[in-house]
C-alpha cells in the first residue's frame, strides 16, 4: 500500500495533469475522501489512495492509464488514484446535491473536490472507527454541527430515508462528549 501525504497528492496530481495533457486527453476529475480533505480542508496525515468519481468529460481508462504511469515513476500502488468509491454506494445521489469546488481548470482538464458537507455525510456513512473518527470530528466542527440530532438531520439531507447506523451514532456521541475542539487550520492554497 502507498501512504500519500499532501505533498505526494499534489505531486501526483501535477504529474497526472502533465500526462493527460501530453496524451491530448480531456478529463473532469472529482475527488472525495481523504485526499479531498487534505487538499482543501485540514492536515490529515496520509491517505492510501485518491478516491475519484467517474471522469466527466473524458474517460476513466485514460485517467487510470495516466495515473499508472505516475505510479510507476514513484513506485506507488498502481491504484493510487481509483474509482472504487463509486462501487461503495457512498456518494449521495438522491438527497441534497453534492457541491464541488474547482481547484484546477485549464486546457480541458479540471479537478474538483467535494464540499465539506458532502465529505462529512460520506464519512458518517463509512463510519470506520479509528480510521474516520478524526475526520468526522473536524468536519463536525467545520459544518458547525454540535448535537446528535443535528448530525442525524444533516445526514438524512444527503441520504433521505437512511438514518445514521448505531456505529455512527456511537462515534458522534463520543466526539460530542469530548467537548468542543478548535477549528482546524485550512491547509495552504495549492497550485497545480
Amino acid at each position: 500500500m502507498t501512504a500519500l501525504g499532501r505533498d505526494d497528492i499534489i505531486t501526483g496530481l501535477r504529474e497526472l495533469i502533465a500526462e493527460l495533457r501530453a496524451a491530448g486527453d480531456v478529463a473532469g476529475i472529482r475527488l472525495v475522501g481523504g485526499a479531498a480533505l487534505a487538499l482543501r480542508y485540514f492536515d490529515r496525515g496520509t491517505t492510501q489512495d485518491l478516491d475519484a468519481l467517474h471522469v466527466r468529460p473524458g474517460n476513466d481508462d485514460a485517467v487510470a492509464a495516466a495515473a499508472a504511469r505516475v505510479a510507476q515513476r514513484h513506485d506507488w500502488s498502481p491504484t493510487w488514484l481509483n474509482f472504487e468509491v463509486t462501487k461503495a454506494d457512498a456518494v449521495p445521489t438522491l438527497g441534497r446535491a453534492v457541491e464541488w469546488e474547482t481547484i484546477y481548470d485549464r486546457d480541458g482538464i479540471a479537478i474538483q473536490v467535494a464540499s465539506k458537507e458532502a465529505l462529512l455525510a460520506m464519512k458518517l456513512r463509512a463510519n470506520r472507527p479509528g480510521r474516520d473518527t478524526r475526520d468526522i470530528r473536524l468536519l463536525l466542527i467545520l459544518c458547525e454541527i454540535t448535537t446528535l440530532d443535528a448530525a442525524e438531520d444533516f445526514y438524512e439531507e444527503f441520504y433521505p430515508g437512511d438514518g445514521l447506523t448505531a456505529r455512527a451514532i456511537s462515534i458522534v456521541n463520543a466526539i460530542l462528549a469530548d467537548g468542543p475542539t478548535q477549528s482546524p487550520e485550512p491547509p495552504a492554497s495549492i497550485v497545480l
